[in-house]
């Protein structure tokens, strides 16, 4: 049996123009080898499976004219070495490259050394290899290859010629993929291979192994859309969009089923929400043309997105997202999955409940209607005892007024009374200021604070009055700022209790701290206050502190 290999290794590109998706860094490769400017050192970096390697390999070829057609062939040992920098990281690995790049190539022009996973080297390899990258022999050029450039040292950086390698994008990925399965004559459904596509995250070999596994899965030459959903272990988009419209629709029950069923099909929870919180991302999309290309979908589901976008409202999207957002926030902290994801369907079911509109209906004519009638002798009430009040007389001319502006006239006519009647008590229920009214009105202010501790214990320290100025003596600086924040409340409440202009004064008094003794010193200096004689005798002896 010939010996199975993957489409990673068979379909790995031999020339820069079958590299997929870097075309900024394969055209300057090519120029510099045109013209003869290829560096002597060079760095490669970027995500996995984007072709950093393949390039690196491709350059070494092209440097020294090597003709390679077929990618599993066996590159010239002598000229090109690869080095995997993951398991050959220390400082003897380096030196034994050094002690090889001695020694000028056998045939062809270069040595090329290719080191993988540059940034899996020790600081103190990195720092043996510096001399030699900088200064390399003639024939000697460096290709390294990192996914992760933030760990490779700044004095290897200032030494390479840098070039960072992109996310392949979807559509390019597709066009490979539908290449490799129209060369081994397989069928495929467009929106099969864009969700492997999309998978792949930007990675061309882990597209190509995700096709290998559904190739490996499928017992006739097409692959389906379901073959793939079932591989991958994806929500099908079908899911998503049957439980968008029963939200649109508040149909908590079928939102809640139709979850249950995702579940019992193998699925997490977090797999619904995840992909919701996307779903209803695309929806946003779609309701604006200029977005729907942003949309990592196929052609046929940008139709669907459109069609289903004119059926949500923008508010019921927009709500939509910042919920999802905010349960997917909190879906790692829940004891409950299941519990939470359900709890999240009610929330969004809720959001297009319809709200009751209130109809307008004119009131018939005041001879036809009692009720009327009878709202009429209240208003009239009401603007009486309006006139006894503000001594004013006036006349009201009216036509005879629907129920709406009668219930409006008549909240307004109760306002007014209601204000001139606060007024009145205001002016009856002020209190003469003395101290005694003056330590009740404290007492009911410090009630209304009950459930700020420092504000409270802030009014218990000295009041002391004197004509209409108040004065508060406070014991620090802290005090003084708890007090600073109550001062406005605290003047516009007795203000209001005593119908005067009071002045609030504030003093600090800060006691001094009496030293704490600690040496025998300070016991010494302590008694001396206390008794004079002590200093006398310490002299006339000659002792000391110390005994």
């Amino acid at each position: 049996m010939e010996k199975y290999v993957v489409s990673a290794r068979k379909y790995r590109p031999t020339k820069f123009q079958d590299v997929v998706g870097q075309d900024h860094v394969t055209t300057t490769l090519q120029n510099a080898v045109k013209n003869n400017k290829v560096a002597q050192s060079l760095l490669f970096c970027g995500p996995r499976g984007v072709g950093k390697t393949t390039c690196a390999r491709i350059l070494a070829n092209e440097i020294n004219n090597f003709d390679f057609t077929n990618p599993l062939e066996s590159s010239n040992n002598f000229n090109i070495y690869e080095l995997d920098a993951a398991s050959n990281n220390s400082v003897d690995d380096i030196r034994n490259l050094i002690e090889q790049v001695r020694y000028p190539p056998q045939s062809g022009k270069f040595k090329v050394y290719i080191i993988d996973e540059v940034h899996m080297l020790s600081n103190a390899a990195f720092n043996a290899f510096l001399k030699t990258l900088e200064e390399p022999p003639s024939y000697a050029i460096f290709i390294l290859a990192t996914t992760e450039k933030n760990k490779v040292i700044p004095t290897i950086l200032s030494r390479c010629q840098i070039y960072d390698f992109n996310r392949i994008e979807i559509p390019d990925i597709k066009n490979k993929l539908s290449e490799v399965l129209e060369s081994e004559k397989i069928s495929f459904e467009d929106e099969a291979l864009h969700l492997i596509a999309r998978k792949a995250d930007g990675a061309l070999r882990d597209a190509l192994s995700t096709l290998d596994l559904i190739k490996t899965f499928i017992k006739e030459p097409i692959i389906k859309l379901e073959d793939v959903t079932n591989n991958l272990n994806i929500l099908d988009s079908d899911y998503l969009f049957k439980i968008s419209s029963y939200i649109n629709v508040g149909d908590v029950t079928k939102s809640i089923m139709l979850h249950n069923e995702i579940i019992r099909n193998g699925f997490e929870s977090i797999n619904l929400l995840s992909d919701l919180t996307n779903h209803f991302k695309n929806l946003l999309y779609a309701k604006n043309e200029g977005l729907v290309d942003l949309m990592d979908v196929s052609e046929s589901e940008k139709s669907k997105y459109v069609s289903q976008s004119k059926e949500l409202s923008d508010s019921l999207i927009e709500s939509g997202i910042e919920i999802l957002n905010d349960f997917g926030i909190k879906y790692r902290q829940s004891n409950d999955h299941q519990i939470h994801t359900e709890i999240l369907l009610l929330k969004l079911c809720s959001l297009n409940k319809k709200k009751t509109k209130i109809v307008n209906v004119e009131v018939p004519k005041e001879e036809d209607s009692v009720e009327t009638k009878k709202i009429n002798k209240e208003v009239a009430s009401i603007k009486e005892t309006k006139a006894s009040i503000t001594k004013e007389d006036k006349i009201i001319e009216k036509d005879t007024p629907n129920l709406r502006s009668i219930l409006k006239e008549q909240t307004a006519e109760k306002k007014e009374v209601k204000k001139v009647d606060d007024n009145n008590n205001e002016s009856q229920n002020s209190y003469e200021l003395n101290e005694n009214n003056l330590k009740d009105a404290i007492q009911d202010f410090r009630e209304s604070v009950k459930n700020k501790k420092s504000e409270e214990a802030v009014l218990k320290r000295k009041i002391s009055l004197k004509n209409d100025a108040i004065s508060l003596t406070l014991e620090n600086e802290l005090e003084l700022s708890i007090f600073e924040d109550l001062k406005n409340k605290l003047h516009g409440f007795l203000k209001k209790k005593f119908n005067k202009n009071i002045e609030i004064i504030t003093s600090v008094n800060i006691k001094k701290k009496e030293k704490t003794i600690y040496t025998n010193k300070d016991k010494f200096e302590y008694l001396s206050k206390q008794n004079s004689n002590l200093e006398e005798l310490k002299n006339k002896l000659g002792l000391d502190y110390e005994y």
